[in-house]
């Protein structure tokens, strides 16, 4: 369900299908949208709604009605300024406070003179090095003066068809931070200073994204996708990176060009959504960018739009990187106009297959028709604006028969058709996430609406109201005839011609072209799979326990806690962050350290693994999957290092079927051999990618150095001895010693849902739980090593991307709220560091990172990881500025200033609360008395009372340049 709930809102709230030539979208000048707008839900059988379906209205032909654009919602106000500067606005008070501005240009690396310059992303990169209000790094120090971090706050991104910047931030009077963000977003619109030596300065910060993006084993992988996908098409050979020469030879001039080309008013939208009204927000727009010159209109589009490859396409993908093999399955779809009502139909008509053609194939998958590895899936995907897929990965012990399976279920469904049946279940369980998704509306965050507002002037995504939209597509489910997605479905396999590519570590290891295409000329159609029985419910419910004790909690506002003769407690609060969600999580003492050494990759990786794909009780994974489908709900097992649980959310009215979810997980957990199977491949690829990959080489050898004598408890591969001796009973047992019978259980329930109801389902599914031996974890962690150790991992040919991750660790006495909020200000202090020191100052690297936590098992400690990325040739000056800087702040380098805005953006933080909030303070409760818990108030206090001394301290502790654990990686 959660699938298609995510369907949903990719689908409705951020479709990203092609649209038409034409950036433009209805404007209205400052006024509101026309009166196609409206989200009065029009009445079934009026033209109004006959236009939302797709049937012919009085007065209309059904041409005039397929060419209408869809509607808008009448609470976004779009316009334009007089020099064409388009603008969509909402109010909206959902998180609260907060305001989220995007800068949207229609411009990407499509649009570059030359293919593979790269001058549209790199021009991205060039708007935060300065403006003529902002110059150098002005604008990163105003910007954080009002809380607004680098990275999860303020960032940006270019593509094939566009470039986004974005700013997310706190409203703050006394700050002016608005003021400050609607200038800053328009000095990026119109005043970019490009500055020459600004420019031969980011050179080498673009060149290691490129290193990272392009220049490992997993890229070279992934560029080959991109090459077939783009093949034959306007995106071919412009990847919006770039090249390595385009990005050598880049100058200031050729940014200069583009930046005035296409950075026009015309050819750009401002969007603000967020706590102020929405003549405030038009007035600040007209206040910031009325001023800014038309200029002369960018030049006409270019077609992007593409026909499908009619000849199927093969080819190997390869790199000693990979470790594990498997088959890409993808075929092109055709182009929309996602603004009008017939292009949103079309693109619903393909989504509907999806789900029918998915719902096959994991009953053919169960059956023993298919003879992959891993669950079946098949869904829709965009690459560009213009290039959408069907797509699937394969993975299995033969492919070839893998791939004659799945192309022969394929051929089944074209041969034979999709049933009224089939679109029944289909609709039923769109129907049930556009449901889902409506009831949550009200609270849909700023940023998700300026991201749908973004893509809407880009692409034209739907923007009506989700009661316009589900009336419209139901509408679309009730009136469209098998026999047409039959035809479609058939056209589709018909006109695009299969994306068949063999992903490996070898050539040797994978089909080759030849042996692809004779594996789907051996496919040919047969009998369809038969139909999954239907689960009338899941288990009978228990009688109800009585609790033992019952009360509300002092610590937190409407929270309240029962406790049962189990051992098990449940804590609630009510909570209206997102409507219709409901969030828990079961959690209890013990975890793989109470278990036998070698047991961790059996319980964390592969037991819950098997477990998870099983289904439960007496039913089938795929009797499971059709009994969800009508259901937004999600439960997922655990088992880690100290803690074993189950982890969910749902909707609030499907809050009983997660329950009972957690209830059957904890009490007739199963493991069938399908999901055993896949289960031990995986573990299988665990170990290729050890040896294969340096990703998990850097982490294995960083475990190795950490716990060396204890590496038995700690080593997360299962030998492949180990593999083969494990059968279904032994996975199952395994999970079994940890999450069936219950001691020490805390379930933490917060959402939108009402006491009365936690009180009876905790009553009847928590309270009845199965009582086991009381236990909890042991500390199976060795001392952290003495001195300095320092592992090189060599890199393969394929990879160029060196970087150096240094580990650091502390013991505390305790984990406090003071300790936190101290955690917190010094990551944020050491990250603007290492981006203003490392990454600004030498030019040299694209990542740098840090990051500190606080464990409070098995022992109180602090850690801390400091990451910097860098030209091979440079990387021993990074590490000496990355040593410089932590030595700089434990020597107390930090200054008032710099404390102050990390203060700030510590502040803004700490300011949007989630629900997940609420649960690690309750968890926290089985360690911490109630007044040290870090709730949201404590925490403001604690970084009220912060100063300078509380940063230092806390870092000479954590960062003693005579103790850590140093990963390079190197080229040989």
């Amino acid at each position: 369900m959660k699938k298609l709930l995510i369907l949903f809102l990719s689908v409705v709230l951020a479709l990203s299908a092609c649209s038409d030539n034409s950036s433009n979208v209805p404007v209205t000048g400052s006024s509101p949208v026309p009166v196609n707008g409206s989200s009065e839900t029009p009445v079934t059988g009026s033209p109004e709604a006959e236009a939302v379906g797709g049937r012919e209205s009085s007065g209309e032909t059904g041409s005039e009605i397929a060419e209408r654009p869809l509607p808008v919602d009448p609470e976004v106000r779009i316009g334009t300024l007089d020099n064409g500067l388009t603008y969509y606005l909402r109010s909206n008070d959902s998180p609260g406070g907060s305001l989220s501005l995007r800068l949207a240009v229609n411009a990407g690396s499509r649009n570059e003179e030359v293919p593979g310059s790269g001058i549209a992303h790199y021009l991205e990169h060039m708007l935060f090095n300065g403006t003529e209000k902002f110059p150098g790094n002005e604008l990163t120090e105003t910007l954080h003066s009002i809380g607004i971090e680098f990275g999860p706050d303020i960032n940006a991104y270019t593509t094939y068809d566009d470039t986004v910047y974005e700013l997310d931030l706190i409203i703050d009077q006394q700050e002016q931070s608005v003021a400050t963000a609607f200038e800053v977003l328009s000095q990026w619109a119109h005043a970019a200073t490009l500055d020459p030596r600004d420019v031969e300065k980011e050179r080498g910060i673009v060149r290691d994204e490129y290193r990272l993006s392009v220049e490992t084993g997993s890229s070279v992988i992934s560029s080959k996708f991109d090459d077939l996908y783009t093949k034959d098409t306007p995106y071919a050979g412009r990847d919006p990176i770039g090249t390595a020469a385009g990005i050598e030879s880049v100058t200031a001039e050729q940014l200069r060009d583009f930046y005035e080309t296409w950075y026009v008013p015309s050819n750009m939208a401002v969007i603000a959504v967020g706590d102020l009204a929405l003549d405030e927000l038009e007035e600040l727009v007209q206040a910031y960018f009325h001023a800014i010159p038309a200029g002369d209109g960018p030049p006409s589009a270019s077609e992007y739009r593409s026909a499908p490859n009619q000849d199927p396409i093969f080819d190997v993908a390869t790199s000693p990187e990979q470790g594990y093999s498997y088959l890409s399955l993808d075929i092109r779809l055709p182009s929309w106009d996602s603004r009008t009502v017939e292009g949103d139909r079309e693109l619903w008509i393909e989504e509907i297959i999806a789900v029918m053609v998915e719902n096959h194939l994991q009953a053919a998958y169960e059956q023993g028709g298919l003879s992959q590895i891993d669950p079946p899936h098949w869904m829709t995907f965009e690459h560009t604006r213009g290039l959408r897929y069907y797509g699937t990965n394969l993975r299995a012990d033969d492919h070839s028969t893998a791939l004659t399976d799945y192309w022969s279920l394929l051929l089944s469904l074209k041969e034979h058709g999709f049933t009224d049946e089939d679109l029944a279940r289909a609709a039923e369980s769109i129907g049930a996430a556009l449901a889902s998704a409506l009831q949550a509306e009200t609270t849909i965050q700023d940023s998700q609406y300026a991201d749908l507002y973004s893509s809407h002037f880009l692409e034209g995504n739907d923007i009506g109201t989700l009661t316009d939209t589900m009336r419209r597509v139901v509408n679309i489910l009730e009136d469209i005839e098998v026999g047409e997605l039959n035809d479609r479905y058939r056209q589709i396999l018909d006109s695009s011609g299969p994306i068949l590519i063999a992903v490996g570590a070898d050539p040797a290891e994978v089909p080759t072209a030849e042996e692809m295409e004779a594996a789907l000329g051996r496919a040919e159609p047969g009998e369809l799979p038969a139909s999954i029985q239907v689960i009338a419910e899941l288990l009978v419910a228990p009688d109800p326990a009585e609790a033992v004790s019952a009360g509300p909690l002092d610590v937190w506002p409407e929270a309240y806690e029962w406790s049962f003769a189990n051992g098990a407690r449940v804590v609630f609060a009510p909570s209206d962050i997102s409507d219709n969600t409901v969030v828990l999580l079961a959690e209890a003492l013990g975890g793989w350290s109470a278990m036998e050494p070698g047991d961790r990759p059996l319980a964390q990786a592969l037991a819950t693994r098997a477990v998870s794909s099983s289904g439960v009780g007496d039913f089938s994974p795929a009797q499971l999957s059709r009994y969800l489908e009508g259901r937004t709900v999600e439960v997922t097992p655990y088992i880690y290092e100290t803690t074993e649980g189950v982890e969910g959310t749902s909707d609030a009215g499907d809050i009983e079927t997660m329950f009972q979810l957690m209830h059957l997980y904890m009490t007739q957990p199963r493991v069938e051999q399908q999901a055993f199977a896949e289960a031990i491949s995986t573990g299988r690829n665990y170990l290729a990618l050890a040896d294969s990959n340096p990703d998990w080489q850097a982490g294995l050898a960083y475990l190795e150095a950490r716990y060396g004598r204890q590496w038995g408890w700690f080593d997360p591969l299962a030998s492949h001895a180990t593999l083969d001796s494990l059968t279904p009973d032994t996975l199952l047992d395994v999970y079994r010693q940890r999450l069936v019978g219950v001691d020490d259980l805390v379930v933490v329930v917060e959402g939108d849902v009402d006491q009365a109801t936690v009180e009876q389902l905790a009553r009847t599914y928590v309270g009845t739980l199965p009582a086991g031996e009381a236990d909890s974890f042991v500390n199976r962690r060795p001392s952290e090593p003495e001195g300095v150790i320092r592992h090189e991992i060599q890199l393969g040919p394929d990879n160029t991307a060196t970087s150096a991750t240094y580990y650091y660790e502390a013991p505390l006495t305790a984990i406090t709220p003071a300790v936190e909020v101290a955690g917190d200000v010094l990551e944020v202090l050491l990250n603007d560091r290492l981006t203003e020191d490392v990454r600004e100052d030498l030019g040299s690297s694209y990542t740098t990172f840090a990051e500190v936590t606080l464990r409070l098992m098995p022992e109180p400690v602090v850690e801390s990881l400091v990451l910097v990325t860098g030209n091979p040739d440079r990387m021993a000056d990074i590490e000496a500025e990355m040593t410089r800087i932590l030595d700089d702040i434990i020597s107390g380098g930090i200054t008032q200033a710099e404390l102050e805005q990390a203060r700030s953006v510590v502040a803004d933080d700490y300011s949007l609360i989630s629900n997940y909030d609420f649960i690690n303070v309750m968890l926290r409760r089985v360690h911490t008395d109630d007044d040290e818990l870090p709730t949201p108030d404590r925490l403001d206090q604690e970084l009220s009372d912060l100063d300078l001394a509380d940063i230092q301290e806390l870092a000479m502790r954590l960062y003693d340049p005579n103790q850590n654990i140093q990963i390079v990686r190197v080229v040989p």
